[in-house]
């Protein structure tokens, strides 16, 4: 399902491509606009605070209506914080004015008190899951209003991601990464809690898959989660972290809490299945680097990575010369590329942030090349003649 997802999301991007032009990189709007909205009244926020809210972002004067989504999750360790906290305010108004539409949700917490429960880590985890639960309901909130609404924020229910801060990071990590089919006996009886996979806070009957998930000093179970048909991953994290581990290590230091693997033990596993991700690492400044750091570090890493997801690999439309036809596409292990041009050149296959995967001659005529021992996801084809077209296949 993932897998299908992701390749949803690269058709998108040419879909997307005309709206690139100055988007989505750097700030082209001054002015952004709030909106507040329930987006489920299946579970409260507190005694005193009905339904779960999420304040909507979006540019003053925007008038696309195909815009990538980022639903972020505040911090505060799954008993403090709400969608009012700062840092996630200056994170959606800053995506907001690259064109963006942002939203901040509240989600399900715990007491305090259970921060020193014998029972404490079975408490978080079934917040975490809850959290899950609340953050899938909210994206499926969005493709209900597409379906429902006529599309009331103009967004692109195909590019749609998850990203938040500390704990919310964590609740956008298990939301992305995590199928049916992954959960271990163990945890089956949280998930059930929960409402399963897709959990139970609202909007059935939409999806909740996402193209993509933003982790600031975030953090998963395990890393058994991760697999070849996962979706690209940027994340930000500090090694000193001490709240969430960079590594792999309870949660606060405290044992009674769930364990965790931080983003260097996530980016590890995903460059070893050879996933769409990039990581940047803080040396120093603990768990509160990335919130410190947003406008002159954070923010502009963070674009840069959807900026190259989005727009930078459909750029090749405009190309002026179509020298070679590629074809079946997707196709599973035998890519027959057919040149119309001349003999001799040499065709690169890489991956979608530019990695060089296989250099070979190509012959005039049509070309039978083995992509078996590709994983499975989205790559670009070219050659090395000027004015060569890049062409996007799909190995599945």
């Amino acid at each position: 399902m993932k897998y299908l997802f992701f390749t949803t999301l690269v058709l998108s991007s040419f879909q997307l491509f005309a709206q690139c032009d100055g988007r989505y990189e750097d700030e082209i709007f001054s002015e952004v606009s709030k909106t507040i909205i329930e987006y489920t009244d299946v579970y409260d926020w507190s005694a005193f605070d009905t339904g779960l809210e999420m304040d909507v972002y979006q540019a003053v004067g925007d008038t696309a209506t195909n815009r990538p989504l980022i639903v972020f999750a505040h911090g505060g360790a799954y008993v403090a914080g709400n969608k009012n906290n700062p840092a996630m305010i200056s994170l959606c108004e800053a995506f907001a004015r690259r064109g963006y539409v942002t939203a901040s949700i509240q989600y399900r917490l715990t007491s305090s008190a259970n921060l020193i429960s014998p029972n404490a880590s079975s408490i978080f985890t079934q917040t975490v899951l809850n959290s899950v639960s609340d953050m899938k309901a909210a994206v499926r909130y969005f493709r209900k209003d597409v379906e429902e609404n006529n599309n009331f924020f103009g967004i692109n229910p195909d590019l749609i991601f998850a990203g938040g801060y500390s704990a919310g990071a964590v609740t956008s990590a298990h939301l992305s990464m995590i199928d049916e089919d992954q959960v271990p006996d163990v945890f089956q009886s949280f998930f059930e809690e929960a409402g399963g996979i897709e959990g139970n806070s609202g909007n059935p009957g939409y999806s909740s898959e996402v193209s993509g998930a933003i982790l600031l000093a975030g953090a998963i179970n395990t890393t058994d989660y991760i697999d070849v048909d996962d979706v690209p991953i940027v994340s930000v994290h500090a090694v000193d972290d001490n709240t969430v581990n960079y590594e792999c290590a309870n949660a606060l230091g405290n044992s009674n809490l769930p364990y965790l693997c931080g983003s260097g033990e996530i980016h590890e596993t995903l460059e070893n299945l050879g996933l769409v991700n990039e990581l940047y690492t803080f040396q120093s400044g603990g768990h509160t680097a990335p919130i410190l750091n947003l406008d002159n570090i954070v923010v502009p890493f963070i674009s840069e990575f959807l900026y190259n997801l989005i727009c930078v690999t459909t750029s090749v439309k405009e190309a002026p010369k179509n020298n070679f036809n590629i074809y079946p596409n997707p196709c599973q292990n035998v890519l027959n590329i057919e040149s119309v041009d001349t003999d001799n050149d040499e065709v690169i296959v890489s991956n979608l942030v530019g990695q060089v995967l296989m250099q070979l001659e190509l012959a005039r005529g049509t070309n039978k090349v083995s992509v078996s021992h590709l994983k499975k996801g989205a790559y670009l084809i070219t050659t090395n003649k000027p004015n060569s077209n890049k062409q996007l296949f799909v190995k599945n």
